[in-house]
């Protein structure tokens, strides 16, 4: 049993990485001067469509390791924990990145475009996970091995969090909505680890993808610390 807690446990490295990455910030951000607040959130890196249009795009990726007090925190890393184990066993640790960063970016573009309003939290880049599941069953791939769980499971669980970012204030939905658009779209690209594509292409995207994602990561993280201790590149 020890062996096997411990397997898992390697398997999931990126999703630890990923959580024990939003605790920190979310520690620091406390430090600052408090999660809830605006001007700490945004200078820690929030989604804030001025600054956005003024060329910190970064902030698109940075506002997914964001969260707004301890029960948004709680919530997120406990759906994190949940969907990124699963995710890192069965696609792969690159796969997890590839949909973690890219959903988010589709999480920030639909907020950019539709909301106006401060935006932070990984739960774009959660339904980004989901929709990525769903994306995969719903393709139907005959060389795809059935995975242990029902998308039947799932739809229940985006229908339900959606109908719930409608109804209440504060949250925003289009990030929801972006994110998951996001996730159906690369689960029709992104195939379990142990599947076999006879297509040289599948092989190939996934790998453009990765390396596409950890840049996008590298150079989010040198503007992100940058801004944090207040030097701009932009202005």
């Amino acid at each position: 049993m020890r062996d096997l807690i411990q397997r898992f446990r390697i398997n999931s490295k990126i999703t630890y990485i990923i959580l024990g990455a939003n605790v920190i910030i979310w520690l620091a951000t406390e430090i600052a001067g408090g999660s809830t607040n605006n001007l700490v959130l945004i200078r820690f890196g929030a989604l804030f469509r001025e600054f956005v249009f003024a060329g910190e795009v970064w902030r698109m990726v940075s506002c997914a390791f964001l969260h707004i007090g301890i029960l948004h925190l709680l919530v997120n890393s406990y759906t994190l924990y949940q969907l990124g184990t699963f995710i890192e066993k069965f696609f792969g640790r690159s796969k997890l990145v590839i949909t973690y960063v890219i959903t988010t970016i589709t999480s920030s573009s639909l907020s950019l475009l539709f909301s106006s309003s401060i935006s932070a939290g990984a739960s774009g880049a959660l339904f980004g996970l989901t929709g990525l599941l769903l994306g995969n069953a719903w393709a139907k791939k005959t060389y795809v091995p059935d995975l242990p769980i029902d998308e039947r499971q799932l739809i229940p669980f985006v229908f339900y969090n959606l109908w719930y970012g409608m109804m209440s204030p504060g949250i925003d939905n289009w990030a929801h909505i972006g994110g998951l658009l996001g996730g159906i779209t690369l689960g029709y690209i992104l195939d379990p680890s142990n599947s076999f594509d006879p297509s040289k292409w599948k092989r190939i995207i996934p790998d453009i993808l990765s390396v596409l994602s950890i840049a996008i990561l590298a150079i989010t993280i040198i503007f992100w610390v940058l801004s944090i201790w207040g030097i701009s590149i932009i202005y």
